[in-house]
């Protein structure tokens, strides 16, 4: 049966005269799978391997032969051993899923909302090398991660890695660069805004202003070069608390009529995303005339396990409805005031409110509360000091 499988077996007719000698030979010439006679017409099966042999005999011997079927995997095989095509389209195939697999297909920058900055982190990665199309194992991420730190400024942490062919891009956004402070590093403290000095405990440097004196932003507070003897001068980190008093002004506005939104359906738009080309698959139809809130999804295509240079792209829209609230002369002033309390109890803590003054004023827009405030805080701030 396996011989049979693998080398084939062919069924033939064949027709002549003197059938019983001819059926003698063929035992003789091949092995026999089936073999019977009908009037003058003889049926054989054999394997495949014998087909010449049988044809050669049948032409000694003035008989007419006839195929009437072939089976087995050899016989499977030889239907595609001319088709050149199918070869051509194989190697084709193993070489882009080798050249696709080995390729950045797709940026995917996560962690930022800002267009701005996910277009300056692209332009970084791009003079760095990493860009769709870029070779995948040419990439070092740990270098690329420290370089978007470094280069951009509205980046506070950066990590890259990838999922197939798509590089996936983590952020953190740095709303201010703070540059890491050494408490061995000598600095200056200095006013942070103008004030009047009201009280000051120095535990390191030298204090250069008075109780009761009044400074501006930026003069020296507390220094950290001492002089020692007549030509030695030694540098420290100050330390110190130093209080002083300022004026505040802040501003609360409540309008009578205020905008909400309202999340409401929400439909699927899909795309087969191919390096940075999304083409669009059957999906949900979105009105032009409503706004929506969009949540990105992408799925890495798999087959057999292996992560194909594909992915799916799903965008969930969510429908988004403004609906407006309005509020009476008493809601708008009662909501001024709550945010008035919210403000002195978070923003304002830790300072002391020496007096505040309240301004009320209305028109058709809202209410608006005008707050001058005399407040004591700290004022002072490390400035290093830079040694020639």
């Amino acid at each position: 049966m396996i011989e049979s499988l693998f080398l084939g077996r062919v069924s033939l007719k064949i027709d002549g005269f003197e059938t019983p000698l001819l059926v003698e030979k063929l035992y003789h010439t091949c092995k026999v799978i089936s073999l019977y006679t009908k009037s003058d017409t003889v049926y054989l099966t054999t394997f495949g391997s014998y087909e010449k042999r049988v044809r050669r005999l049948c032409e000694e011997s003035g008989c007419i032969c006839e195929t009437l079927e072939r089976r087995g995997a050899v016989y499977t095989v030889m239907k595609y051993l001319r088709r050149y095509g199918l070869y051509a389209g194989l190697a084709l195939s193993i070489l882009l899923i080798y050249f696709l697999s080995n390729t950045v297909l797709k940026i995917e920058i996560k962690g930022t909302s800002d267009e701005s900055l996910k277009s300056e982190i692209r332009t970084i990665l791009r003079e760095e090398g990493l860009y769709a199309g870029a070779k995948m194992s040419a990439q070092n991420f740990t270098k690329l991660s420290n370089d978007l730190f470094t280069q951009s400024d509205g980046i506070a942490w950066a990590s890259l890695g990838s999922s197939g062919s798509v590089v996936y891009v983590n952020v953190t956004e740095s709303t201010e660069r703070i540059k890491t402070e050494k408490t061995r590093i000598p600095c200056n403290i200095v006013a942070d805004r103008d004030c009047v000095i009201t009280d000051a405990e120095v535990l390191v440097g030298q204090l250069e202003v008075l109780i009761g004196d009044a400074v501006y932003k930026g003069e020296i507070l507390v220094s950290g070069a001492i002089e020692h003897g007549s030509v030695s001068t030694r540098y420290y980190h100050s330390l110190a608390n130093i209080t002083g008093r300022y004026e505040d002004t802040v501003t609360f506005k409540v309008p009578y009529v205020s905008v909400t939104n309202v999340r409401k359906s929400t439909l699927c738009r899909r795309f087969i995303s191919l390096f940075e080309l999304e083409i669009p698959l059957p999906s949900d139809i979105l009105d032009p005339e409503a706004e929506y809130e969009i949540e990105h999804t992408d799925k890495p295509v798999k087959l057999f396990g292996l992560t194909l240079p594909v992915s799916l792209v799903t965008y969930k829209c969510t429908e988004i409805e403004r609906r407006e609230t309005s509020r009476s002369t008493a809601e708008a002033l009662y909501e001024v005031y709550r945010r008035l309390d919210s403000y002195e109890k978070n923003i304002l803590k830790g300072k002391t409110i020496v007096d505040r003054q309240t301004f009320e004023t209305a028109d058709d827009a809202g209410i608006t509360l005008t707050v001058h405030y005399t407040l004591e805080g700290d004022v002072g701030k490390a400035s290093e000091i830079y040694i020639k």
